[in-house]
């Protein structure tokens, strides 16, 4: 995977969901979850989250350890819940903020979120 690919791309002001889909397409030939760029309320977009992984049915499920290529779900309060998302991969996470695209270690993905789900489709965690 060209992370530098990623790096340079412009998203929209709330990019992470973008992001993962553009990921998901150009590597797993293969988009998620149907992707609506509206703006969105960090409550708003939690929701949507929950609605798009944990209960839509897609194929995805939670699995313990990240394996290349799933999808990372965060949330920086257990309150909020889970209301951004990234790509693991070689170690790192990578995912958009607004106006900039990070690729980071895991200690700073859990310094900074409280939550850290991973989820993939079965075929990609080699079952």
């Amino acid at each position: 995977m060209d992370i530098n690919y990623y790096l340079a791309q412009q998203f929209s002001p709330q990019p992470c969901w973008e992001l993962v889909s553009l990921v998901y397409e150009r590597e797993l030939h293969a988009v998620p979850v149907n992707y609506h760029a509206t703006r969105r309320t960090v409550r708003q977009m939690a929701g949507a989250f929950r609605i798009a992984i944990h209960e839509a049915g897609h194929g995805f499920v939670q699995i313990a350890e990240p394996v290349d290529l799933c999808m990372v779900m965060l949330g920086r309060h257990a309150h909020i819940g889970v209301h951004h998302c990234g790509v693991y991969f070689d170690g790192k996470v990578l995912h958009a903020q607004p106006g900039i695209t990070l690729y980071e270690d895991m200690s700073v993905i859990r310094d900074t979120f409280a939550i850290v789900e991973f989820w993939a489709k079965p075929t990609e965690q080699g079952a």
